[in-house]
């Protein structure tokens, strides 16, 4: 199998690429309000970047030199619901009326669950099957006061793969995506001082364990 970090690093590397381009165009036409337009068009905008990744935390488990799977989500909170309508209302140039029917879903809700986008990469698609009723992982939210709730659900996102890859762009080829929802009051509790954990992701399964942590 392909390493799924290798794949990111390629898109990287192609971003990189494409905002050159950009830059030499807008070097050579002097048009830099219209270019600036364009590279967040294709690229996204700074907040959008800066708001996912603030939200996005990545726990790869390993035995030895290899890879037992990698799994990275993306806390998506009310900021980041609100962020991503702007940035999708600015990019989708399709369909006015899937445009409206995503953004609505996607602030609703995030309004009335603890959401999260949650990437996992393995070595093989078999294991790979959270939104199963047999899968053998289990996936737990923990709050602050260490109390533990199950999704209320977990499925396979809705967003087309080009938009998947426009809006987490750490979701590869190697990976499969899902949208998993927990109760609201999973992250309603904030206590303690800056810094310490304010809710664990926690997947455990036949592969190992892993745990991801946003701070207070």
């Amino acid at each position: 199998m392909p390493d799924p970090l290798k794949a990111v690093g390629g898109r990287r590397v192609l971003a990189g690429l494409l905002a050159a381009a950009i830059a030499a165009v807008a070097l050579a036409s002097g048009c830099g309000t219209r270019v600036a337009s364009l590279y967040e068009k294709v690229l996204g905008s700074p907040r959008y970047a800066r708001t996912t990744e603030s939200l996005t935390r990545t726990k790869e488990v390993r035995d030895g030199l290899d890879t037992r799977f990698i799994l990275q989500s993306t806390w998506l909170s009310n900021e980041w619901a609100t962020v991503f309508s702007e940035e999708y209302a600015n990019i989708y140039y399709l369909d006015p009326a899937r445009k409206e029917r995503v953004v609505s879903e996607w602030k609703v809700g995030s309004a009335n669950h603890a959401r999260f986008f949650v990437t996992l990469s393995t070595p093989d698609e078999k294991g790979n099957d959270l939104e199963k009723p047999g899968t053998l992982w289990s996936l737990r939210l923990v709050r602050a006061d260490e109390k533990d709730f199950q999704p209320v659900y977990v499925r396979r996102t809705a967003l087309q793969p080009e938009e998947t890859a426009r809006f987490f762009p750490y979701s590869g080829p190697w990976s499969r995506d899902y949208e998993v929802a927990f109760p609201k009051e999973a992250v309603d509790i904030v206590s303690g001082k800056p810094g310490e954990p304010r809710m664990k992701l926690v997947l455990s399964g036949v592969r190992g364990r892993a745990v991801l942590v946003w701070e207070q």
